[in-house]
């Protein structure tokens, strides 16, 4: 306590034969007691004819959470009131803090006047006016008065905030958590810009509050003139809800929708959306066909105990062209629909999973997708012997299904021994035993005659492999640098994959620098990588003592026998493989560099290529990435690419930066079924954007342009604008479009 009284009151029934603050230390009889009340002062003054107690010098009040500090307080016992002046301030319970020249309180301080008012919120953010009333204890009514979430210039406390809200009238109600304004106007930097006659939003112990959001509009050549104002609708604590209706003149009623869900054991979210007299047409069919349109995307992860988790994530769309050309998000291909229980062990994994597909793309029909249900996998792995090797069991159990095309039935069992060592003169070794078992029964297999046959078939795959590693590590003045020469043998029985074994999970497979030291090169259970091989490769680095580094490896492979494994064009159609390689350099924060290739084994003729590299300081940043690869074998979806994307970031002042994209293709159309074309050397997608942020606002301005034509998903360029205010929220809008939503 401060100064020379500090009391509780009741303590001065000794001092005086009057109460002093008798009407805040307790109610009258037969009414509910009030709460006790703590105060310090300098300067205690009672006159007990008049009443009047008055404290002078450092005053400080405590009663129910609330602390009066003030130059002077003057308690009025007849009347339950009292009054503060000189630097008075009020803190409360929700840590706001209300400053005034002068107060004049009653009530257990629940009730008031003040005047010239200021307040800070317990987001630091600030009110102020000329008087004030205060209701209830929850309730602030300020006249003529200013808010703001920015801070003052320090260069010229003066000078307007950044942005600032004026109105005749403000309301701060703690009960409905809301700040109301009448008659309001909002200024930037000193300037008015827009004027209301009613204006809210929550207060700062609001996380969540219904309400509309900001409202779009603008105009398309997919969709015409649009316009929508999505409404947030807070359902509960763990719980809310988007509604976001848009009108279009060409692209019928728009109606999207997100529900979002959290439980104490997981969470469920699931965005959806209908259109009502959409025109809807393909590349293949471009006769335009009405109906109602939509998509459901679905997801949610429960955790049961420890162990267990179950999940699902399901997306399903009406049609191919739906989400591209309402800009919603998804991939180009195709959507999956995934359910899924897993278990967690000490040293083990289990999974089961059912799988479907949506095709989104034009001549390939759900009808040929498969529907894996269920697929079960388990691997476990032992703890190190005495010797250091490991024990490693693996199961596998899929039934998949289509409507028309292949059904497949798998079993499969194997187990792998590892063991690790190294030689006298540091040598590292890995020596590998690994044997599978797989059963296969499936229908409608395709004939050379064009009919179909089921058929039952078996295998039992053993491999053995071992790998070397000698690294040579030379020290030198602010560096190290390694040079490792790997080789790798791996030898299996010749064949392992009859036609009655369908491939249906080794599809796609690429050879890179990944895959090249992998005893089995396929991805999935129904390809085997039988023969014997050696793989041989130099791998080499530089690492600065400064955290900067170069690496460098590229490798081959040589088959003792020609591999029918892999088709033409995998690269590993030949006993002697293409050569492959990768180089990844960052020898400073301002450069970074990743670049993979494929060489032909003849002629070091480039077969792909991708590159990606960052550089630059922070405030002007480039990023580039390059890639080309002919036609991947065994998928013909996937056709040959040769596409270049670019970024460049720049930092133009401490609140102001800029950003450039581009990407484009340069292979030129492909003659495949896919429905997203693009022409040769055409922008796929491009764009710049404009950015101002500082503590309390931020402005994004980007220019947007596509090139990628589906159907009724035509490319155009879109202008965005948008305003971001601290406490307010986003308050912008897409100011012009042209060819999406």
């Amino acid at each position: 306590m401060r100064g020379g009284a500090a009391f509780w009151v009741g303590a001065l029934l000794a001092a005086a034969p009057v109460l002093p603050m008798t009407a805040l230390a307790r109610a009258p009889a037969g009414q509910q007691q009030q709460p006790p009340v703590l105060f310090s002062a300098d300067e205690v003054q009672y006159d007990s004819q008049l009443g009047l107690i008055v404290a002078k010098g450092n005053v400080q009040l405590t009663q129910r959470d609330q602390i009066l500090l003030a130059d002077t307080v003057t308690y009025n016992e007849r009347t339950d009131t009292a009054t503060a002046s000189g630097h008075v301030s009020l803190l409360q319970p929700t840590g706001d803090i209300i400053f005034a020249d002068y107060m004049e309180l009653h009530d257990d301080m629940r009730d008031g006047f003040l005047q010239n008012v200021r307040m800070l919120l317990s987001d630091q953010s600030r009110m102020a006016g000329n008087t004030a009333r205060r209701i209830n204890g929850n309730r602030l009514e300020i006249r003529r008065g200013v808010y703001s979430p920015c801070d003052s210039c320090r260069e010229d406390p003066t000078r307007p905030p950044i942005w600032q809200i004026r109105a005749e009238k403000i309301i701060h109600d703690k009960e409905e958590q809301i700040i109301e304004y009448r008659d309001a106007e909002m200024d930037i930097d000193g300037i008015p810009v827009l004027w209301t006659p009613y204006f809210s939003h929550p207060d700062p112990s609001v996380k969540r509050r219904s309400g509309f959001l900001e409202p779009s509009f603008g105009d398309s050549t997919s969709n015409g003139f649009h316009f929508g104002i999505p409404y947030y609708w807070t359902l509960g604590p763990d719980k809310d809800a988007t509604l976001s209706p848009v009108f279009t003149t060409a692209g019928g009623t728009f109606l999207g929708g997100q529900y979002r869900q959290r439980f104490g054991d997981g969470k469920w979210t699931t965005d959806a959306s209908v259109t009502v007299d959409s025109k809807r047409f393909t590349n293949v069919d471009p006769e335009p066909v009405s109906g109602t349109r939509w998509h459901v995307n679905t997801s949610g992860e429960f955790d049961v105990d420890q162990n267990w988790r179950l999940g699902f994530d399901a997306l399903r769309a009406s049609d191919p062209t739906y989400l591209l050309r309402y800009h919603l998000p998804s991939p180009l291909n195709f959507l999956t629909s995934h359910a899924f229980a897993e278990n967690y062990g000490p040293r083990s994994y289990g999974n089961i999973s059912a799988w479907s597909f949506q095709s989104l793309q034009t001549g390939v029909g759900d009808s040929t997708q498969p529907i894996v249900a269920p697929v079960a996998d388990y691997q476990w792995v032992s703890q190190p012997d005495a010797i250091g090797s490991r024990l490693a069991l693996e199961g596998n159990v899929m039934n998949l299904a289509r409507l028309e095309g292949i059904d497949t039935r798998r079993t499969s069992l194997g187990a792998e021994w590892r063991l690790p060592f190294v030689d006298s003169i540091g040598g590292q070794y890995g020596l590998a035993v690994h044997v599978r078992g797989d059963g296969y029964q499936s229908d409608n297999l395709p004939l050379a005659n064009g009919g179909t046959e089921s058929a039952t078939a078996g295998r039992v795959f053993p491999q053995l492999s071992l790998t070397w590693r000698y690294p040579w590590v030379r020290r030198a003045e602010g560096y190290s640098q390694i040079i490792e020469p790997i080789a790798m043998i791996a030898a299996a029985p010749n064949g392992g994959n009859p036609a009655t074994i369908p491939n249906e999970d080794s599809q796609g497979f690429e050879f890179d620098a990944t895959s090249l030291f992998l005893p089995n090169r396929f991805p999935g259970f129904d390809r085997v990588d039988s023969g014997q091989r050696v793989d041989y490769g130099l791998q080499t680095g530089v690492y600065g003592d400064g955290g900067g580094s170069t690496r460098l490896l590229i490798g081959q492979s040589y088959a003792l026998q020609t591999n029918d494994n892999f088709l033409p064009g995998s690269g590993l159609e030949h006993r002697v493989s293409d050569v492959v390689g990768s180089l990844t350099m960052s020898p400073t924060s301002l450069l970074d560099l990743t670049y993979g290739f494929r060489l032909g084994y003849n002629n070091l003729a480039l077969r792909s290529q991708e590159v990606g590299t960052t550089f630059g300081p922070t405030n002007l940043r480039f990023s580039v990435n390059y890639l080309q690869i002919d036609q991947i074998a065994d998928a013909p979806s996937l056709q040959k690419r040769k596409q270049i994307s670019g970024v460049i970031s720049a930092g133009l002042t401490q609140y102001w930066s800029m950003q450039l994209i581009g990407t484009r293709d340069l292979a030129g159309p492909q003659n495949n079924t896919v429905d997203q074309l693009v022409g040769t050397t055409q922008s796929i997608y491009s764009g710049v954007s404009l950015t101002y942020r500082d503590e309390c606002m931020a402005f994004v301005t980007s220019l947007t342009q596509s090139g990628v034509r589906s159907g009724d998903a035509i490319p155009g360029t879109s202008l965005l604008v948008s305003i971001v205010f601290k406490n307010l929220g986003d308050v912008g809008t897409k100011l012009l479009t042209f060819g999406g939503l």
